[in-house]
């Protein structure tokens, strides 16, 4: 395995970490580890450089590298608006790697605010054969409220019940309020709107017709918007997914996964996705 530093795009303003592996094939196609948030390249707790590497090792390359004003990438032509920027970053790195390399098969990954980037810019570019998306856009469902009520509350509601009927003071109650008060949206820095179902809709029916393959993973940080497996084919009734969208719901880990078995479990997961999906391009040259 190999890593170098890079720089690409309209004034060299992009700047990234190529790691390819020991045995390289531009017949396969290429990892884009898409910025999460304000985290620079290496991601939330070192995330993307750990998927990197083990990507490399799978026999992909992979680059991950900072949109603009993120990092250590500048930001130019502050005047258009963030989205088109962010589409011209990522469609740069892709341009550098095949210009580079030759590569003419991508497979873009991201968490949260990357992945719905590597969302949208999937639907204007034909090279993008994969899409993963860590903690995406997500949207509440009946089912979503019964497994609230059942699973998160009716323990609860029975346990402050009995204590109050004791004539205990719930402190069941009270911890669970000033954990809703320190997640709440009053307590958060930045408050990041997830995308209008009407657009994820439409683009993930562009996508399913142009035979991309989606993965989308949740974990215990979306439990305000997703909180079971069959939520997912709910908040899009009517769509055939074809075989080419499959999910995976993780709990019992945090958003920015702290632990590193928890970060082992998400990088665990991409892999054995892309081995299941990506077979022959895996063992191509």
């Amino acid at each position: 395995m190999n890593e170098f530093a890079c720089q690409f795009g309209e004034q060299n303003h992009l700047n990234g970490v190529f790691t390819r592996p020991g045995e390289f094939t531009p017949a396969k196609p290429m990892v884009v580890l898409v910025t999460a948030g304000f985290t620079p390249k290496s991601g939330p707790f070192r995330l993307y450089t750990l998927l990197a590497r083990t990507i490399a090792g799978m026999g992909l390359a992979a680059l991950r590298f900072d949109l603009g004003g993120i990092g250590n990438s500048e930001q130019i032509d502050v005047s258009t608006p963030l989205k088109v920027r962010t589409r011209c970053d990522i469609n740069a790195a892709l341009d550098y790697l095949q210009g580079q390399y030759g590569c003419e098969q991508f497979i873009l990954c991201g968490l949260c605010s990357g992945a719905e980037d590597s969302f949208r810019y999937a639907e204007s570019d034909v090279r993008v054969k994969g899409v993963a998306l860590i903690d995406p856009h997500a949207y509440i469902t009946k089912g979503w409220h019964l497994k609230r009520v059942f699973s998160r509350y009716f323990l609860n509601r029975i346990i402050n019940k009995l204590v109050r009927s004791l004539g205990v003071s719930p402190l069941v109650t009270a911890a669970n309020n000033d954990n809703k008060n320190q997640a709440g949206s009053g307590g958060d820095l930045i408050d990041y709107q997830y995308m209008e179902h009407a657009e994820s809709s439409r683009i993930l029916c562009a996508l399913i017709e142009r035979g991309t393959r989606l993965h989308y993973l949740y974990t215990g940080g979306a439990i305000d918007t997703f909180n079971h497996k069959g939520q997912f084919r709910k908040m899009f009734p009517g769509i055939d997914f074809k075989g080419l969208v499959t999910l995976s719901h993780i709990p019992h880990i945090e958003h920015t996964q702290v632990f590193e078995q928890d970060r082992r479990e998400v990088i665990d997961t991409f892999s054995d996705w892309l081995s299941s999906c990506f077979q022959a391009e895996l063992a191509a040259g």
